[in-house]
C-alpha cells in the first residue's frame, strides 16, 4: 500500500474532515469524537462518508464498543496526526488565548500512578470541569514519548525517567522509593528487614511505564538483595498493592505517591533497609512549546500546580 503524502492530502481535502478523522481515530467512538469536536454525531458520520469516498477505504469498522481503524486508517493517522496537531495549535495560538472561552483539547501522557495522584490536581488547576477546555490522557510509553511529543501527537508527558531526543524536560519534584509488604510482616522500626526483602518474591512495574529508576535501584543499591529479574512484572502501579496484599509479594514503589493513595487491607508501606534511591519526576514537552500560547499556558499550569 502506498504511503500517504500528508502535504498532498492537505491540499486536496477539507482540513475539517481530517480533524474529524483524527478525533475518531483517537476516541475509537463516534459519539465521543462528536463531543470532543462539539458537533452532532450525524455531522461526524457525514464527514466519515466523505473521507471514505475520498480514500476509497472504509477507514473504520464498527465493533461492539465503537469503531476500529483499518490498516489504511493507521497509515493515514501516522502521516497527518502530528501536522494536524501543530496546525490546530497554531490556529488558536495565533490569537490571544483565553482559558475561560477556549475549547482547546490538550493531550498528556501519564502512568496510572500519574492519573491517580497528579491528574486530579491538573484538572482542578486548568478548570477543566467548568470551562470548554478538555484533557485527554494517553498511557505513557517511555520508548515512544519523544516521538509523540515531537510529532505533536501529545502536548506533554510526566515521567520519572529522563528521555532522550529533541524535547524539553524539566524536574517538577523529587520522590524516593520504599517497599510495599504484607501487613502481617514484622518490620524493623518501620523498615523491611534485609532477609525478608531477599526472601520474599517481588512484583515490579516494567521499565516502559517510565520508572526505570526502580530497576537502577535494584541493580545498584539493592544489588545482592533484590533479584535482577522480578518474580512478576506488571504494567500498572495500581496493581501492586493488591498483589502484595493477596499473594505475599513485596514491591518497590515511590513513597510519596503511595502515601497519598489508599493501600488495601493486607499491605503496608515500609522504608527500605538501605539508603532510599530518589527519582526526579520530569515534565516533557516540545522544544517550541513556549511559542504556542495555549500550550505554554497548559505547561505553566502544570508547573505551578505540581512543582515542589
Amino acid at each position: 500500500m502506498p504511503v500517504v503524502n500528508n502535504s498532498e492530502v492537505a491540499a486536496s481535502i477539507d482540513l475539517n474532515l481530517l480533524r474529524t478523522f483524527v478525533e475518531v481515530f483517537r476516541a475509537g467512538n463516534l459519539t465521543a469524537a462528536a463531543e470532543s469536536l462539539r458537533v452532532s454525531q450525524p455531522a461526524v458520520s457525514h464527514a466519515l462518508r466523505r473521507l471514505r469516498a475520498h480514500f476509497d477505504d472504509p477507514l473504520f469498522v464498527r465493533t461492539g464498543s465503537g469503531v476500529r481503524p483499518t490498516r489504511r486508517a493507521h497509515d493515514l493517522y501516522a502521516e497527518i496526526s502530528g501536522p494536524m496537531s501543530h496546525l490546530l495549535a497554531s490556529t488558536e495560538d495565533g490569537t490571544r488565548f483565553d482559558p475561560d472561552t477556549s475549547h482547546r483539547r490538550f493531550r498528556i501522557a501519564l502512568t496510572d500512578l500519574g492519573e491517580a495522584r497528579l491528574l486530579p490536581r491538573i484538572l482542578v488547576a486548568t478548570g477543566a470541569a467548568g470551562s470548554g477546555i478538555s484533557i485527554e490522557v494517553v498511557t505513557l510509553d517511555i520508548d515512544t514519548v519523544t516521538r509523540d511529543i515531537v510529532s505533536g501527537d501529545i502536548d506533554a508527558a510526566i515521567t520519572s525517567s529522563p528521555v532522550s531526543g529533541p524535547v524539553d524536560q524539566e524536574v517538577l519534584f523529587q520522590d524516593r522509593y520504599g517497599c510495599l509488604v504484607p501487613s502481617d510482616l514484622d518490620d524493623d522500626d518501620g523498615r523491611i528487614r534485609v532477609e525478608d526483602l531477599r526472601r520474599l518474591p517481588e512484583a515490579r512495574v516494567g521499565a516502559s511505564a517510565g520508572h526505570r529508576a526502580i530497576t537502577d535501584a535494584v541493580t545498584t543499591i539493592g544489588a545482592g538483595v533484590l533479584s535482577p529479574v522480578a518474580h512478576v512484572e506488571v504494567t500498572r502501579f495500581t496493581a501492586l498493592p493488591w498483589i502484595v496484599a493477596h499473594c505475599g509479594f513485596v514491591a518497590i514503589v515511590p513513597v510519596d505517591a503511595f502515601r497519598t493513595l489508599t493501600v488495601p487491607t493486607g499491605a503496608k508501606l515500609l522504608e527500605l533497609p538501605f539508603p532510599s534511591p530518589t527519582t526526579s519526576v520530569h515534565l516533557v514537552s516540545h522544544q517550541d512549546a513556549g511559542a504556542a500560547t495555549a500550550t505554554a499556558w497548559f505547561l505553566d499550569t502544570i508547573r505551578s500546580t505540581l512543582a515542589a
